[in-house]
């Protein structure tokens, strides 16, 4: 994401949140007419509902892209409006009702998420109409360049909508233009180009090799005022995304691969910091149980701590009740013969090292819970990839490592797509295929999915 298009999601955000605090009090003066700011402070009768509604609006927004800066159809962002006031509609309902707040209904939740919804759609209409003929709605481009980088730029240029390309800037006189644009000149006569054209933006698409000769173009187009942009498609990036930065005034071009939008990390932290201590709040009177089943069923302590790797590598200690008896590490070399997992991870379904309790925990997935301390130290999320071993991440091909690009979970797709039963490769590309296509909603599709398949142990062992 750009810095031009992230400040206009976070605009956009900021908006909706304000419309969302003055959409509440219309909706309460509409639905009961009893002025507007009658004990304002009375946060329990007047604030509730917003405070839950933002929240939830905002989450919805950033995972569906509703804030994400890019210039799409109306209709599209009325799509993504929709899903936001759905959301927050059904999630107020079910506070109403759960919490008995009577005067706080369920028509009063409609006529407010309507009237939230109807500000939003009218606030983005408002600023389409109000961007209707302005001069700078239409972009008028050059592009530098006569190789294939060119070409494709220009086929892509030509298909936009609100952009007029000028014409083409070759390297060479003998370059080759696409059918249908102009030969403007050669680089080197960019500036008297640049000067004599009508211009906003230059697109510069040159071969590597003549980085070097489009220096004082470039400087042209920025003592010009020109937007100036650099075609990086000799860089070999095939799945990361690319980002502009500065370092003290040094300019980076940055590409990752892994989530890094800061706003939907914060949410995501939050959700594991309150689902981590609620668990393990509520699951004590559990953990003291299944702690005397562990103690009674073999000698040994209660815990097992096992060092994993997580976030790029990063060792961290794994907490499980455990499950099998003490030496199970010292046995793991004469059961390797029988490993039923390919690649580096071992996996036995009759494991002789596991006890009888163990064996129920494993099934259960009962033995995973004191990860959820893991999870409130920071080393774990709720939702990522497991964690592998230091020696398993030793022996991964250089493709398989990208999944230690993203905090290791208590569940993951692997967790709800059947465990064991998958191979070892298909693991690997159901979590990279996770972190390609990571938002908050995928999180809490995975989340709710882990209930039923740890209830039914679908390949556990």
């Amino acid at each position: 994401m750009s810095r031009a298009a992230r400040t206009v999601g976070l605009t956009a955000a900021a908006t909706d949140l304000f419309l969302l605090v003055a959409a509440y009090f219309g909706a309460y003066e509409l639905r009961y007419h009893m002025g507007w700011f009658p004990g304002v402070y009375n946060w329990d009768r007047y604030l509730l509902l917003p405070l839950v509604a933002i929240p939830v609006w905002q989450t919805v927004g950033w995972s569906t892209g509703l804030y994400d800066g890019r210039r799409r159809g109306f209709g599209g962002e009325i799509a993504r409006i929709t899903a936001a006031a759905v959301a927050g509609a059904l999630v107020l309902a079910a506070f109403a009702f759960l919490l008995k707040q009577q005067h706080q209904s369920r028509p009063l939740v409609v006529l407010y998420m309507a009237l939230a919804w109807v500000q939003a759609c009218g606030v983005r209409g408002l600023v389409r109409l109000l961007a209707i003929g302005r001069p700078d709605e239409i972009s008028r481009v050059i592009v530098v360049g006569s190789g294939e980088g060119a070409r494709e730029i220009c086929q892509k240029l030509a298909g936009r909508r609100g952009v007029e390309l000028v014409g083409v800037i070759t390297e060479e006189p003998d370059g080759a233009v696409p059918a249908g644009l102009r030969r403007l000149g050669t680089l080197d006569e960019s500036e008297a180009i640049l000067r004599r054209e009508v211009v906003d933006e230059v697109i510069f698409s040159v071969h590597r090799g003549r980085l070097a000769d489009m220096e004082h173009a470039f400087e042209v187009a920025e003592d010009l005022g020109l937007d100036a942009k650099i075609c990086l498609d000799f860089l070999p990036h095939r799945t990361a995304k690319l980002d502009f930065e500065e370092l003290e005034g040094t300019p980076l071009l940055s590409f990752w691969t892994a989530p890094a939008h800061p706003i939907q990390l914060a949410i995501k932290r939050a959700f594991d910091v309150v689902v981590s201590a609620t668990a393990l709040v509520v699951c004590a009177p559990l953990f003291v149980v299944i702690a005397v089943a562990v103690k009674l069923s073999s000698p040994g302590p209660v815990f097992f701590g096992q060092v994993r790797s997580g976030l790029n590598g990063r060792a961290f200690r794994l907490w499980k009740f455990r499950s099998m008896v003490v030496d199970a590490e010292e046995r793991l070399d004469e059961l390797r013969a029988k490993n039923e997992m390919g690649g580096p991870v071992f996996k036995l379904s009759d494991d002789p090292r596991v006890t009888r309790v163990g064996r129920f925990l494993r099934r259960t997935s009962l033995d995973e819970l004191p990860q959820f301390w893991n999870v409130l130290l920071g080393d774990m999320s709720v939702v990522g990839p497991r964690p592998p071993l230091p020696d398993e991440v030793k022996q991964y091909a250089r493709w398989q490592r990208r999944r230690l690009s993203v905090k290791p979970g208590i569940t993951c797709i692997w967790q709800v797509s059947g465990r064991n039963e998958i191979d070892f490769e298909t693991w690997m590309k159901l979590d990279l295929d996770y972190i390609d296509r990571w938002s908050l909603w995928l999180d809490l599709k995975i989340f709710v999915k882990t209930i039923p398949a740890v209830l039914l142990g679908r390949g556990a062992r």
